[in-house]
């Protein structure tokens, strides 16, 4: 009698995931090289050296690919913001700071995590930017199928800013309102402030991103109830963490 040989499940899920893993790479080589623009199948495929067929074993459109590259690019994100975030509860644990101060600090030190996230870690950057709306003219429709893996990963882009939302009005730094919606704003405005850097040659003094991207977050949690003095305190206290380091570490 032939036994037929059954290759276990794990296998057969770490060897998708490796195909997995060198198409993103190699997508990830082709917007190092062109930009989130040239991203296509076929410029995915030339990068593999492989045929096209190839890609849709393991990604059904051009639009899970995105989606993929989404996932990485915001894993990298939260490994800087973490690292970042993680000096400045140590900076802060020497301060005095007051506690219904300290998540608008916090909140604050996001919005230039921000900016300076956007000047290291630019693709990455541009992948959450069209992951939460703000897709380019070619950019391909958002697939209904793919709404089970996208919202858990647009829910880890916003869980940071959740929370301090929530610890500021606990400490009533800031009126009750929706911190998911809340959040949402917080990340749209932002996101799109800073796409004013383009226009920097034209005025390098009004044009600069990070500083208006300060000043909107400040108006924001004014606008949610935050005592405007306070908020200034704040942004003292931001002004001072960015020079003990960057808000945004690099990669290693």
């Amino acid at each position: 009698m032939v036994h037929l040989k059954v290759v276990p499940d794990d296998r057969r899920e770490r060897t998708r995931e490796l195909k997995r893993q060198r198409i993103l790479a190699a997508a990830g080589a082709v917007i190092d090289r062109e930009g989130l623009a040239g991203v296509t199948m076929q410029a995915v495929a030339d990068q593999l050296d492989c045929a096209v067929g190839t890609l849709y074993t393991a990604f059904a459109s051009k639009a899970a690919l995105l989606a993929g590259l989404q996932a990485e690019a915001v894993a990298t994100l939260e490994h800087s913001y973490r690292a970042g975030r993680a000096r400045w509860d140590e900076d802060l644990a020497t301060e005095d700071v007051e506690d219904s101060t300290r998540p608008l600090v916090e909140l604050l030190a996001h919005a230039g995590f921000l900016a300076a996230a956007a000047v290291v870690y630019p693709d990455e950057v541009a992948l959450v930017r069209e992951l939460l709306g703000e897709a380019p003219p070619t950019a391909p429709p958002l697939e209904r199928a793919l709404a089970g893996e996208l919202l858990p990963v647009v829910h880890r882009v916003l869980d940071p800013v959740v929370g301090r939302l929530g610890d500021a009005v606990d400490h009533q730094s800031l009126q009750p309102g929706d911190p998911v919606a809340r959040a949402l704003v917080w990340h749209a405005s932002l996101l799109g402030v800073l796409r004013l850097d383009r226009l920097a040659p034209l005025d390098r003094h009004l044009f600069r991103a990070a500083p208006l991207a300060r000043s909107l977050a400040e108006g924001l949690l004014v606008g949610w109830g935050g005592d405007g003095g306070e908020v200034e305190v704040a942004s003292t206290w931001v002004e001072r963490l960015t020079a003990r380091g960057p808000l945004a570490p690099p990669p290693q």
